[in-house]
């Protein structure tokens, strides 16, 4: 009797544990981006849209590996000139942690981008 109370009492903390974990992971995800936000205000840029992914690391043959802490976030900005400029950042909870990219931003970059649906 012990062993079905116990199975059933984790299976109802799992069912109501997940949505909190999902909030928790949303709001890291929208923390990151906000430094990411604010680094590139910092530096005169001014941002149009944003998206971003887990970073996970890279193995020794090219395939992926391990996700690390970092999150990589990818800004379309316009510089002081309105030209576009898109900009990579490892940032996590605590700040920006590297520049990885600050290059011209390419017409063809916009086919990759997600599109939204008017």
């Amino acid at each position: 009797m012990h062993t079905i109370l116990g199975i059933i009492g984790f299976v109802i903390f799992a069912i109501t544990m997940m949505p909190v974990l999902w909030m928790i992971h949303c709001t890291l995800d929208r923390v990151c981006v906000r430094h990411a936000r604010r680094f590139c205000k910092r530096h005169g840029l001014e941002v149009s849209r944003v998206r971003w992914q887990m970073e996970f690391e890279r193995r020794p043959d090219g395939r992926r590996g391990v996700k690390t802490e970092f999150t990589l976030v990818q800004l379309d900005c316009l510089d002081g000139q309105k030209q576009r400029r898109l900009v990579l950042l490892r940032v996590w909870p605590l700040g920006v942690r590297k520049l990885v990219s600050d290059e011209i931003y390419a017409e063809s970059y916009d086919s990759q981008w997600p599109q939204k649906c008017a």
